[in-house]
């Protein structure tokens, strides 16, 4: 990665002829990789189809892939659950063909069923061994119906960013070791196949979402080829292979193995609050169809009217879960021999707990509930609390256990600093390792995982924005969520970029579900492509504060006391929602609903604009601001002030001095210039 900016024009001649031949030869690769990859799709797509179903009223539908040139295809239990009908599959092309049910193993998540071809159709072969984490891996599946428009599965590229073990969900009954990818899994997806860089399908794509990732995993075609009886058996002709995945190619390579350098730093953090994680209550249809009282003498079109229900029941339950905090261990790093951790801000705070009025506790939610119930506040209403931290534990990497405090915090990076009694840790040395972001820049966010390998979990992407939140931050599009949360980011030369944030904006909840007009207030979700990470270069800078316990509340610097107003954010207008009492802003006459046309006579057009203006400044600095602000009728200025209320006039004439004359004008628009001094944060 090229690191800071050449001012010696020898130097730029010399930098960019051998900037340039990297370029030439990672575009070389790039090419060979794409190669790769369009023949890898062309014989996945070939074997990916789309199936249907039907069971006691419900219609389930997923993907599949086809393993023998007799036409047996592989599919999830989700796709075609115990008791299926009425079976079909898509064949690439728009073929649909009658299929009948080989065998369903809900245990595994796995089905197989057959269709009656007269010739071989393409398949894919098995692998008979796991994938290593960094991997490539593909995923491909019937997401949104695209193979009646297209004729094929869609297609997605990713790695293996994971090995860890699951337990049973309701609508996957597999628990045990799971292959986790970057690679795209959508609804529609499960059942498909997941494929190394070989051509091989190494899993099985599940609905077993870990709670923690809340990404895409795979049931691992090796337990398939052990456990699952038709394939076992030599029934179905496969074709199985044993041989390693092939090497990945730089720059994945040294991104794996920069990650695996710091995960031997890498700990648990066990976080017990007043209230523990909330699980919403999830049934499968044949859970909640045996809870329907008459159903077998209920008439077809009142069947379809249950089932729809319960899906929409289910999808709402589903996207809700999201906002939870997830039990398990957050990520920390090790920084110093003598105990020191290193964390997100996000790891150690309150969740915000809906609590009844009634009882003083969070709702507690039942399976049977329908949405209307669910949706619905308890008697005498909530009241919101926090749901404050009672212990902390950090977990080392032999499984010893240690009692620790925060020690210190950082909030403008989003991290915090912990303290555990330790004699002598192996520690990863930050200072030495710490590096400025660039645009561009491949990295890799790494994680911890409970059940999970060594290696831990490994989402590589790209800086996609180098400098955020005045430049404490970076953004990436490598997957974040609340299991690498306070992991490190590193790059492949093996240098840290920074710590992982918090995945969630602007916050995580309990004790309520929460409509889907509500739940547009949630701007930034776990892996949703916007990370935020806390810039190593600026936590080396503070460090030695942190570790002599020293806090840091707010961003230093120039201040003028206004926030955005949140339900304009998409607009075009730096609109004012709320000015601080006693600010800058306040002093100025600044209001809530005031637009901010320019500030000191350069136009904005965005809130960002704004605060890097503001940025930009020192404490002290008077700045023109020019507001647009809704007025009924025409308006008096004198003496550069607005005369509109008593309160203005009685402020002018305290601003005179005896004898001072003025001039005064009739203004009739909606602008007006506004001289602002910065305050300070401290």
């Amino acid at each position: 990665m090229g690191r800071g900016a050449v001012v010696v024009s020898v130097l730029m001649v010399c930098v960019f002829a051998h900037g340039a031949a990297r370029s030439f030869a990672a575009a070389a690769e790039v090419v060979a990789a794409e190669a790769d990859i369009h023949e890898v799709a062309e014989r996945v797509l070939a074997a990916t189809v789309s199936v249907a179903c039907a069971v006691d009223g419900g219609s389930f539908s997923g993907s599949g892939f086809v393993v023998s040139p007799a036409g047996h295809v592989l599919t999830a239990a989700s796709a075609v659950p115990e008791g299926a009908t009425d079976v079909t599959v898509l064949l690439p092309g728009c073929r649909r063909m009658p299929a009948s049910v080989v065998a369903v193993d809900a245990s595994l998540g796995v089905a197989l069923v057959r269709v009656a071809v007269e010739k071989p159709l393409p398949f894919l072969p098995l692998a008979r061994s796991l994938p290593a984490v960094g991997d490539v891996a593909y995923t491909a599946g019937d997401v949104d119906d695209v193979m009646l428009a297209n004729g094929r599965a869609s297609f997605s590229h990713g790695v293996v960013s994971g090995l860890y073990d699951v337990e049973r969900q309701p609508e996957a009954g597999f628990a045990g070791r799971v292959i986790e990818t970057t690679a795209a899994v959508n609804p529609g997806s499960d059942g498909g196949p997941l494929v190394d860089a070989a051509g091989r399908a190494v899993g099985v794509i599940s609905l077993a979402v870990s709670p923690g990732r809340w990404q895409g995993v795979a049931v691992p075609t090796a337990t398939l080829l052990e456990r699952f009886a038709p394939l076992g058996s030599g029934a179905v002709p496969l074709e199985t292979d044993s041989a390693p995945s092939p090497p990945v190619v730089p720059p994945l390579a040294g991104l794996r193995r920069a990650a695996a350098s710091v995960a031997p730093f890498l700990v648990g953090i066990d976080v017990e609050r007043t209230w523990a994680p909330e699980r919403l209550p999830q049934l499968s249809w044949d859970e909640h169809r045996r809870t329907i009282e008459g159903w077998d003498k209920l008439p077809a079109p009142e069947r379809k009217k249950r089932f729809a229900a319960f899906a929409v029941r289910s999808r709402m339950l589903d996207v809700n879960q999201l906002l939870r905090r997830p039990p398990g261990p957050a990520t920390g790093l090790v920084v110093a021999a003598d105990g020191f951790v290193l964390t997100s801000s996000f790891n150690v705070g309150d969740d915000t707990a809906f609590v009844a009025k009634g009882t003083g506790q969070p709702r507690r939610f039942t399976a049977d509930e329908p949405v209307e119930k669910l949706l619905a506040d308890p008697e005498g209403g909530f009241i919101q609390r926090p749901n404050p931290i009672r212990r902390l534990t950090v977990v080392l990497a032999d499984g010893s256990r240690r009692e620790a405090k925060v020690h210190a915090r950082h909030e403008p990076l989003g991290v915090v600093l912990l303290k555990i009694d330790a004699g002598s840790l192996p520690w990863f040395d930050l200072a030495a390792a710490a590096t400025s972001p660039q645009l561009g820049d491949r990295v890799a966010v790494v994680g911890l995982v409970a059940g999970g390998t060594a290696a831990g979990t490994f989402n590589p992407g790209i800086v996609s924005a180098a400098s955020r939140n005045r430049g404490y931050r970076f953004q990436t599009d490598a997957l974040l969520n609340y299991g690498n949360s306070g992991g490190p980011v590193v790059d492949a030369a093996g240098s840290l970029l920074g710590i992982a944030t918090a995945p969630i904006e602007p916050d995580t909840v309990m004790g309520r579900i929460f409509p889907l007009q509500q739940l547009m207030r949630w701007n930034r979700a776990p892996n949703s492509g916007v990370g935020f990470v806390a810039r190593a270069d600026r936590i080396r800078a503070v460090l030695d504060d942190l570790k002599a316990g020293k806090s840091f509340e707010r961003f230093p610097g120039p201040f003028l006391g206004v926030q955005a107003d949140e339900s304009k954010a998409l607009g075009d207008d730096v609109v004012i929602g709320f000015v601080a009492e006693g600010s800058p802003a306040a002093r100025a006459g600044l209001r809530k609903g005031d637009v901010i046309i320019a500030y000191d006579g350069v136009e904005l057009a965005a809130w960002r604009e704004l605060t890097e203006r503001i940025a930009g400044g020192k404490p002290g600095d008077s700045v023109v601001l020019t507001i647009r602000r809704r007025q009924k009728g025409p308006r008096l200025v004198i003496a550069g002030r607005d005369v509109e209320t008593a309160e203005d006039l009685a402020a002018l004439k305290k601003s005179l001095a005896p004898g001072e004359t003025f001039e005064g004008r009739l203004v009739t628009d909606d602008l007006r210039d506004l001289t602002v001094v910065l305050g300070e944060n401290k």
